[in-house]
């Protein structure tokens, strides 16, 4: 039954005061916005609507620049090319750790958004980005390049000449099985490739300038043949706004031909290849965890267990598999993605013994659980806290002051297991950081250790994936 209009609510508190759709700059404008200034002061663009835009100003120390209040001429501008120019005026502006945060109002009229974000990438596409020519990569690394794109090319070149002909006269599985059997006989040769991309990057990856050039090179030559593949264009443009989304996961998990043609298929398959180390990382930290409750539960009992960034908890299914049959869990998924803890969430109603299973789910990040809040006590007094992939993402003192945080909350005789991705020939720091633009902490053994270093009388260990390509960092507290 519709309502007449003086039934129909307005919205309550703030957001009685209508705000303009506000937009992630790094998003809307494919990871390189426009450079913003107001008057002599420079900024890098955070976020933006038709009627303002929030920025940042970074290592301006203790000058905090012109004070809220303050009106004068705005510019947008890319390569040098002046997108947009007119009156503003600072409303905001909030000393941070990571620099000075400023919010801009236009005053006499609005950005066209749909023309800024058309205008900034027909800039970009015209003039490039140059790399310095000392910066240039190796002539080792140019002729890796040339082989893995040749290596690539040969394989596409006789999809084209004796498959793509006849695609047509094929059903779905003829497709799979053609893209199955070529990326079979292209592995092992694939991943020895990866090995060798790996070993050339790993020298220069410390060196932030080089690794900019380095991945430039990469995405200008053999980014763009594996960018036919789904799960390669996927990683790549992270339509999530972000790397390692629960879908991306899943591709991982189930390595099955995607995408519409045989080529499509061939180069996605490619990419599962090198992403197998999701499986692997996957089945260790099951069996981990597995270990602990048969070590503490040889006759069966229950035992309260985290994933923080559990993504689609695949892992439950093989924890099931390989403990006790009469363990318990309580099993908490903590997740800033709201549609990963609903797959979690959904896979866990389909297994067969999800009656051993209590399963609840939490939608905060985990900047959340650093701080302070009622929120946490799910926490205090776990068995298990475990992180597969999300440490990854965090520079070395947050990656200490997050496993302090998790060491905290188990109880006596608990730990807290960390994955990370390692930054050894058998990891896979090439097709991830170079290829695909999938930025990440590649941690050795003893960055991993440097991770539970300020946890006095804790015991550490570090072990490996069968791949050797994920490192997991367990940390015990003693028992009292």
């Amino acid at each position: 039954m519709s309502k007449s209009y003086e039934n129909l609510p307005g919205a309550a508190g703030k957001a009685r005061f209508f705000r303009p759709n506000r937009y992630e700059a790094s998003t809307v404008f494919a990871g390189s916005p426009p450079r913003l200034t107001f008057e002599d002061e420079v900024f890098d663009l955070d976020n933006i609507s038709a009627a303002g835009a929030g920025c940042i100003a970074r290592g301006r120390g203790g000058d905090l620049g012109a004070p809220a209040g303050t009106s004068g001429v705005l510019r947008l501008t890319q390569h040098g090319r002046e997108l947009f120019l007119g009156a503003a005026r600072k409303v905001r502006r909030l000393a941070g750790s990571s620099g000075v945060s400023v919010g801009f109002e236009l005053e006499a009229n609005r950005f066209d958004l749909d023309w800024l974000i058309r205008e900034n990438a027909s800039v970009l596409a015209r003039e490039g980005r140059g790399v310095a020519p000392d910066l240039e990569p190796d002539i080792h690394y140019k002729s890796f390049c040339a082989d893995a794109t040749a290596f690539l090319g040969g394989y596409l070149l006789r999809i084209q000449k004796h498959v793509a002909p006849i695609e047509d006269r094929c059903t779905a599985d003829d497709l799979n099985d053609i893209a199955r059997d070529l990326a079979a006989a292209a592995e092992t040769e694939w991943l020895d490739l990866i090995s060798r991309g790996n070993e050339l990057t790993a020298r220069i990856h410390n060196d932030k300038q080089k690794r900019i050039a380095y991945k430039s090179y990469t995405e200008r030559t053999v980014s763009q043949v594996l960018m036919g593949g789904p799960g390669w264009a996927r990683c790549y443009y992270k339509p999530a706004g972000y790397p390692g989304d629960y879908k991306i996961m899943n591709y991982g998990y189930d390595p099955r031909p995607e995408g519409d043609t045989v080529a499509q298929k061939f180069l996605h398959l490619l990419g599962m290849s090198a992403s197998r180390f999701v499986i692997t990382r996957m089945e260790t930290v099951a069996s981990l965890i597995a270990d602990y409750a048969a070590a503490r539960g040889s006759e069966g009992g229950e035992f309260t267990v985290t994933s923080v960034g559990a993504g689609p908890a695949r892992e439950i299914k093989d924890l099931l598999e390989l403990a006790p049959e009469n363990t318990r869990w309580r099993i908490n998924l903590v997740d800033q993605e709201p549609a990963a803890l609903d797959y979690a969430f959904d896979s866990v109603a389909r297994l067969s013994e999800r009656d051993r299973l209590s399963i609840r789910g939490l939608n905060i990040s985990f900047r959340e659980m650093l701080r302070p809040s009622s929120d946490n006590t799910v926490f205090v007094g776990n068995d298990v806290i475990y992180s597969s992939g999300l440490v990854d993402y965090l520079n070395p003192l947050l990656a200490q002051r997050f496993v302090k945080r998790l060491y905290d909350f188990v109880k006596p005789g608990g730990q807290v297991i960390i994955g990370n991705v390692n930054n050894l020939e058998t990891g896979r720091i090439w097709p991830l950081e170079y290829v695909t633009d999938w930025s990440l902490y590649f941690r050795n053994e003893d960055e991993m250790r440097a991770m539970a270093c300020d946890i006095p009388g804790a015991k550490v260990s570090v072990v490996s994936d069968p791949l050797e390509a994920i490192y997991f960092l367990v940390v015990e507290k003693p028992a009292e």
